[in-house]
């Protein structure tokens, strides 16, 4: 048995760490095309990028109005009670025929009593609001009733996409909508 202390000496020392032999050999297997650096994967990332931001465009398309119509329900409370106290009652009047209230919701609306001028910094202010939200509901009706002629092009989008294929979007969540507390 040989002894663990000896050498052959025609042995070859070992290469150190970065010794040419050694780039080479890595350098050639990273210029190869199947090698980590060109894998498959990253050719795919951008088409998968497209998907992705068209599929949650779909989505946001679809389960847009629950939110929507939550955001607009908060500004038509508080744009009802300033146009009614201070502003025009015509205008206030045209908000409750969009149907955003129910009859309990504007009897409880007009029971309330306080300062509301602090909603707005003026009727204009007021009234700039209530034709948003007019127009947001007046979009929501016609895409409900089919009336492609009205719609702007997101809504004809969605017409195209839903209403025609008979996927009905929801329009509102009760777990999103303010309420009107007596």
């Amino acid at each position: 048995m040989s002894s663990l202390f000896s050498k052959d000496p025609t042995a070859r020392p070992p290469l150190p760490p970065y010794a040419p032999e050694r780039l080479e050999k890595e350098i050639g297997h990273l210029k190869k095309s199947g090698s980590s650096r060109h894998q498959a994967g990253e050719k795919l990332f951008v088409p998968r990028l497209i998907l992705f931001i068209a599929i949650c465009s779909l989505l946001w398309l679809y389960f847009m109005d629950p939110f929507l119509y939550a955001y607009h329900k908060g500004d038509a409370i508080r744009t009802y009670l300033y146009l009614s106290h201070y502003g025009n009652g015509q205008k206030a009047q045209a908000l409750l025929n969009t149907g955003i209230f129910s009859t309990s919701e504007i009897k409880a609306l007009n029971k309330r009593e306080g300062s509301f001028q602090d909603y707005f910094s003026g009727p204009a202010q007021a009234e700039q609001k209530e034709t948003s939200i007019v127009n947001y509901m007046n979009g929501v009706s016609h895409l409900k009733m089919g009336q492609y002629d009205e719609l702007d092009r997101i809504g004809k989008l969605r017409y195209f996409l839903f209403f025609r294929t008979g996927l009905l979007p929801p329009t509102d969540w009760s777990s999103l909508t303010p309420t009107v507390e007596n």
